[in-house]
């Protein structure tokens, strides 16, 4: 892994960091509820930042959760600004939900229904 690579992963860690404490504290927004910053894809040129989110509910409290997350983009933006002063541009954000969770418990299901199985036949 080169240094700048290195740099780039360091800087995604700062942001899901901040992120995460901002939504947590900052943000009053009904729409936005148990949201959780998974991940966060730092372009190169550090211009743009796709954050990965997860949280419970429906496909459509996970819409509302997006649409409420992409309105306070703006306000997030310059939070991050003042609390990551040291960053010479503080990058555009995408949110984007994580279905990662939900996947893996899929498999865990999944690997449990072919356990089952298996017990019945022996």
């Amino acid at each position: 892994m080169t240094t700048g690579q290195r740099r780039i992963e360091r800087i995604g860690r700062q942001l899901r960091a901040e992120l995460g404490q901002l939504i947590a504290t900052d943000l009053d927004d009904p729409r936005i509820r148990a949201v959780t910053v998974t991940h966060v894809q730092v372009s190169r040129d550090l211009r743009h930042a796709r954050v990965f989110v997860s949280g419970l509910g429906t496909e459509a409290d996970r819409r509302a959760t997006l649409a409420g997350l992409n309105s306070a983009r703006g306000f997030l933006r310059r939070q991050l600004s003042m609390r990551l002063s040291h960053m010479a541009r503080t990058p555009e954000l995408v949110f984007d939900y994580d279905a990662s969770i939900e996947t893996g418990m899929r498999i865990e299901e999944l690997l449990s229904e072919i356990s089952d199985v298996r017990d019945d036949r022996e």
